[in-house]
């Protein structure tokens, strides 16, 4: 899927630093369910994937101390509520939030192409 033109490059390039990458399991729960259902990909191909996915990275579970800092972002973003959670686990691991979503550019994460630039 990092193959594919586009964002799918962009994302391979970004994990092609040295750079060190965590992600959320919230975040691969919902990669699973969107590749699954949205973009009807082959379940078998995602679960290899997200295993592949889970080796090279740190998931990182999100605390309730985050659930608390997610709160406070939508009436200051209006950013959705999952948006707000992913933008405060990033803030507590004291990590740069890279995205595609706009939204959440806008709201202070980076876009690859900021990473890489």
């Amino acid at each position: 899927m990092l193959d594919e033109p586009g964002p799918g490059r962009d994302a391979a390039t970004v994990l092609d630093t040295d750079a060190e990458y965590i992600t959320a399991l919230l975040d691969l729960m919902e990669l699973r369910t969107g590749l699954t259902k949205k973009n009807d990909v082959d379940q078998d191909r995602v679960e290899r994937l997200i295993r592949k996915i889970e080796t090279e990275l740190d998931a990182i579970y999100h605390e309730p101390s985050d659930l608390f800092a997610a709160n406070e972002l939508p009436s200051e973003t209006l950013l959705y509520p999952l948006d707000c959670l992913r933008y405060a686990i990033a803030e507590d691991q004291d990590a740069t939030l890279v995205t595609f979503d706009s939204e959440l550019t806008e709201a202070g994460a980076s876009s690859p192409s900021d990473v890489l630039s």
